[in-house]
Order: structure tokens, then sequence, then C-alpha cells
């Protein structure tokens, strides 16, 4: 048994027994880990933190080596990330990312870009300054990609061919198809230039992009839609409504 100090973001917290919880949790160094807060909900809980969800804590836990549930002994908040909570829409957004990522990040499989993503992502919510449409996209395809679900968005999923400016979304084949073959999927739509040009940039590009409204929600329906056939489960939290979004 081997006791372990990290920063966590916490994704998950269930009740367990009359006052302790189970916690899901990212952190950059042990990548996601479930762990067992005993008397956090007790009246006199010596805890600093409730380990809330969507928030951000400093934790010490004991390496059980013969169970993937360990015991978390100090918990204490650095940034509880409480603006995200005053707009319904933002908290909507914070909830699908985190939902998104305990759901293609395994268990203890080390992901420091995967949490720095996601706690950028969340701070940003929580300052208000991000655009959330553009947000929704970038933190879809980079976090499908460093989990190893990502779309094929340069070369055609049914011939492997090089597509440069002119693709055909298929959700079901897993990303673009040619001309060649769209009789793989007759209900394939097109992306034009315009628009692959943006999936690629926020797929890869950090700086702010220029994109109308309209096109970053077709953008964010064909993630969704292939969202819904690669998982294993659908998201409660998949289905963010856009409207009113800057």
């Amino acid at each position: 048994m081997s006791i372990h100090s990290c920063d966590a973001l916490v994704l998950r917290r269930y009740p367990f027994r009359e006052t302790s919880v189970i916690v899901s949790c990212l952190t950059a160094e042990f990548g996601k880990i479930k762990g067992l807060v005993k008397g956090i909900r007790g009246p006199r809980s010596r805890y600093r933190s409730a380990m809330e969800a969507i928030t951000r804590n400093r934790i010490v836990f004991y390496d059980t080596r013969a169970s993937q549930l360990h015991l978390i002994t100090q918990c204490e908040l650095l940034d509880p990330l409480s603006r995200i909570q005053e707009d319904l829409e933002t908290a909507q957004l914070a909830a699908f990312f985190v939902d998104l990522t305990e759901t293609v990040v395994p268990l203890e499989d080390p992901q420091p870009r995967i949490y720095r993503l996601l706690r950028d992502a969340l701070e940003r919510l929580a300052i208000g300054n991000a655009d959330r449409r553009q947000l929704r996209v970038r933190v879809v395809l980079r976090l499908l990609r460093l989990a190893g679900f990502e779309p094929q968005v340069d070369s055609c999923t049914g011939c492997a061919s090089r597509i440069a400016a002119d693709g055909f979304w298929s959700a079901r084949q897993g990303g673009l198809l040619c001309r060649r073959c769209l009789h793989q999927d007759a209900d394939a739509e097109r992306l034009g230039e315009t628009q692959l040009a943006l999936l690629r940039q926020l797929s890869d590009d950090d700086g702010p992009v220029l994109a109308p409204p309209d096109v970053m929600n077709a953008l964010s329906g064909h993630l969704d839609d292939f969202l819904a056939w690669r998982l294993d489960r659908p998201l409660r939290t998949q289905r963010v409504k856009m409207t009113g979004l800057t």
C-alpha cells in the first residue's frame, strides 16, 4: 500500500452508507481514480472539502493495490468553480464535459493532457469569457482524439484516400467519406471546405476561430451523432441546448 498526493477534478460523487461518499476523480498523474472518503457527510467531518462534482481539490489517497477503490484520507478544496452553476446552460455544458470524460477515460491510465484539457475548459466556463459553441466542439474533438475515440477527419473511412476540401460526414462510418465511397452511407451529409477547415482547426489549434453560430451548431450536431454511434451508452447530458450561447 502506498500513499499519494495530487490535484483532482471530481467527476462523480455517490453517497455511501450514512456518512461516506465514493468519488470518481480525474488526475494528471494517476488518471481516473475512484476513492472512498469516510465520514465526509458526518456532522463533525474534519475535511475541508465536500468533494462535490465539478470542483478541483487536493487529495491524499492510499493505493490499496488489491482494489480499484482507494481510500482518500485528506481532501482540500482548491477551486469550487462556483460560477459555472450560476448559469443553467453553462452548468449543462460543464456536466456534459465531465460526463464524456467519465465515459471515455479508463481507470488508472495517466492522461495528463486530458486532465489539462478538462481543467482548462471548466476554468474558462467559470470565468465566463468562453465562446461556448466553439469550446464544445473543440473539447469533444480533442477529448476523443486523446482517448483514442476520434472521428476520421483527414481521410476517407472507406478507402483511406486523403480528403482535402470536399467530404461527406458519416457518423456510422466513423468520420468522412469521399464521393467514391458514398454507397457505404446514403445519408452522409456533405461538408464543404469551410466546415472541414473549421473541424480540423478546432481539433489542432488553440486560437479562436471565426465562424457563424449555425456552422458551429452543425458541427456540434455531427459530433453528437458520432458519439451516439461510438459510445456504449447514450450520455444523458449530451443534448445541451445551444440556444442563446455566445
